[in-house]
């Protein structure tokens, strides 16, 4: 294994230094400060502005570097920090909106994030910066100790695992920088309980392992994660948010590591636990596996923060595939950064963001360079030994999401109901992240003229040897109405039944939606394969079908509609899609904006990836659909592969679907679903799996 090393991080660093004049601006206030972004007292707008204080101070304290640009950076870092230090409740000094920024819930984490760079330069700062920075950290600290209430919960609205670790994480750094402050005894016990409802578990309930003279038990609040690690963070399952987690506790263990502090233990309780699921939602080239989807730009803010996650498992368990990880994501991130040409990271793919939001942009540009900032001051800082690890296996479900999950050597595939942006699957060969989407990908869209989304009903799944199936419903709902006084209101009702076959490799999706209001659409998507088709392939794709070869470029920049007269196509020669029913012909559909959305109630949409999409049926243009009109029943099968497989549907009554399917392994698989009233009937064969809408079977060749 090549090994990593500080300066594979400096050197993806120093090209940002081109654009990074663009991003900064002199305070209007103070001639002396300067601020990166936009510099408001809004929470994003200071924390980016300590990142980019944080990389700079880096980048001042590396020896390798030139005197003369260390000096540069390092004054242009002191006047950065001085920014976010004036500009505080504590200082003297207005943000640029006017206004002052500190004490609330997410006030404590540019500061949590930008500690190595405040140890990286600590050398240069002056008695009035020292006093300055204790000043706003007790003034912090005592308001997380007096007024902020630990909140810890499963759900959606009480769900604060990584802000619990932050926070707890702010208030034992003051107890341990400062232990003259009058509070400090008191910091370090609320940390304890902040930190043992971060990665909290329902077995805390009942642990005894005591941490800062109480068990667990009595320091426990409610879990924030369910029994089986999985997070339910803004609302659905949020793999991002797990890192994020794990990032802190990163930041928290070097920093305590490089001053010669004691860590508090209880901030390693189930940290071990999380990343071994983590490390298995991990594709190997180190991108995220996200299997719930991602509601924000793609490739930016929890897969930055990854990187500290890694760095903290190769030091705590000499984990081997973290460095992997590292190393192969390194290689994407220069890959992006060339692409944008200029020195910045996202330039040109988010330019889109760029244009629209600027607030945002910077925020994403700023995370990038911080997050290589941990790895240029930590691996020049620390060292460690890699050791082997087991392979990145995994067969695994969720009862609270809907989720099931089976990653193999030949393929990894998932369906989840409580995804992102709604229900998601994926089947993609491991080795293919860049194969892998999750906005409302492997089930068909039934899309308006204004402002739509799903929701997910009901839902059952059982795991099997080799597969799982996986069934249950969504609702369509119209939301943002156009017409003055008009509410929102639920429209279609989709049923869809999803079964990974014990041969290792297929994904059987069988869907079937129903209007219940009037409405008018405006396309109808089966399947719906969002297939990437961006810089991180080449922006190029490889398709073929029965009479139909074509390679088709990344965004055409024009709506490309492509009709193929094959009911099977073989993407790059290592996924095959297969209509099993419901149309003779599959569709390309290349849309003029770039698909995948950062999700919001309502425009201006932000893109942040071109995808392609492949449609097992496929209309397009105004549609005035009554309620009980079928206007998706189809069924496919997605295969890892060249091959597509041989299917027959088989004829059943009402609402009954069925469809005969012949495994990569030699056996036929029967799947039935119900789609309204209509028992499930028996069949001959194996009964591998049944959920009270379907069932799957398994019969010899």
């Amino acid at each position: 294994m090549k090994t990593i090393d500080a300066r594979a991080y400096t050197e993806l660093m120093l090209p940002w230094l081109n654009v990074l004049p663009d991003f900064l601006r002199t305070s209007d206030f103070n001639p002396e400060l300067t601020f990166y972004g936009t510099g408001e007292s809004a929470h994003w707008a200071i924390q980016s502005n300590c990142n980019v204080f944080a990389a700079l101070a880096v980048l001042a304290s590396d020896p390798a570097l030139p005197e003369t640009l260390r000096a540069e950076l390092r004054e242009t870092a002191l006047k950065l920090l001085r920014y976010a230090l004036n500009t505080h409740v504590t200082g003297e000094d207005l943000a640029s909106d006017g206004k002052q920024w500190g004490r609330h819930w997410i006030s404590v984490l540019g500061l949590e994030r930008m500690a190595h760079g405040v140890n990286a330069i600590r050398d240069y700062l002056t008695g009035n910066d020292r006093e300055k920075l204790r000043r706003m950290t007790l003034s912090e600290a005592d308001f997380l100790l007096e007024e902020y209430e630990i909140i810890a919960g499963i759900y959606y609205a009480s769900n604060k695992p990584e802000s619990n670790i932050w926070n707890g994480g702010f208030l034992a750094r003051a107890a341990l920088d400062y232990p003259d402050a009058p509070n400090a005894e008191r910091y370090r016990e609320k940390a304890t309980r902040f930190f043992l409802n971060g990665i909290s578990h329902p077995s805390d309930t009942d642990c005894d392992t005591v941490f800062n003279g109480k068990k667990v038990s009595e320091w426990h609040i409610a879990p924030n994660f369910t029994a089986n690690y999985s997070l339910d963070h803004h609302g659905y399952l949020n793999v991002g948010y797990m890192v994020i987690c794990l990032s802190n506790l990163a930041m928290l263990h070097f920093n305590f590591k490089e001053r010669g502090q004691q860590a508090p233990p209880e901030m390693y309780h189930h940290l071990k636990d999380l990343w071994q699921l983590v490390r298995k939602l991990t594709f190997a080239d180190g991108r995220l596996l996200r299997i719930g989807g991602d509601t924000r730009s793609r490739y930016t803010y929890c897969q930055n923060y990854a990187v500290p996650a890694w760095l903290l498992a190769g030091d705590l368990f000499g984990d081997a595939e973290a460095a992997e990880f590292e190393r192969r994501w390194l290689e994407q991130v220069r890959r992006e950064a060339e692409y944008s040409g200029d020195g910045g990271f996202y330039s040109r793919r988010l330019a889109n963001i760029r244009d629209k939001s600027y607030y945002y942009f910077t925020r994403l540009e700023s995370d990038m360079i911080l997050c290589l900032s941990y790895g240029a001051y930590w691996r020049r800082k620390f060292d460690w030994t890699a050791k082997q690890n087991e392979p990145l296996e995994l067969t695994w479900q969720d009862e609270y999401h809907g989720a099931t999950l089976i990653r193999k050597p030949d393929a990894i595939r998932s369906w989840v109901w409580h995804g992102g942006q709604g229900a998601t699957a994926i089947c993609v060969p491991p080795d293919h992240s860049d194969m892998a989407e999750w906005q409302s990908n492997l089930h068909g869209e039934m899309i308006t003229v204004a402002n739509q989304g799903s929701f997910p009903g009901p839902h059952e799944h059982r795991l099997f040897n080799g597969g799982f199936l996986n069934s249950g419903e969504n609702m369509w709902r119209q939301a943002a109405q156009l017409g003055e006084g008009e509410g929102e209101y639920d429209y279609a009702h989709q049923q869809t039944v999803c079964a990974a076959l014990p041969d290792g490799r297929t994904l059987l999706v069988l869907d079937y939606g129903e209007i219940i209001k009037e409405i008018t659409l405006k396309m109808i998507k089966g399947l719906n394969l969002k297939m990437p088709n961006d810089l991180f392939n080449g922006s190029k794709r490889h398709y073929r079908g029965r009479g139909f070869l074509e390679e088709l470029p990344g965004n055409p920049g024009r709506d490309d509609t492509r009709i193929i007269d094959s009911p099977y196509l073989v993407i790059d020669d290592v996924l095959s899609v297969l209509n099993l029913y419901g149309g003779k012909k599959l569709t390309i559909h290349r849309p003029a904006e770039p698909p995948i959305i950062i999700r919001k109630p309502y425009g201006p949409w932000l893109t942040s990836l071109y995808a392609d999409e492949i449609c097992s049926t496929f209309e397009q243009g105004f549609r005035r659909c009554r309620p009980h009109e079928i206007v998706l029943d189809t069924g496919t099968a997605v295969a890892v592969g060249n091959t597509p497989g041989r299917a027959v549907r088989l004829e059943l009554p009402g609402t009954l679907r069925a469809v005969e399917y012949q495994g990569t392994d030699g056996f036929k698989y029967v799947l039935v679903a119900s789609f309204g009233k209509d028992s499930l009937p028996e069949m001959k064969g194996e009964l591998l799996a049944r959920t009270a809408k379907a069932a799957l079977w398994k019969r010899q060749a």
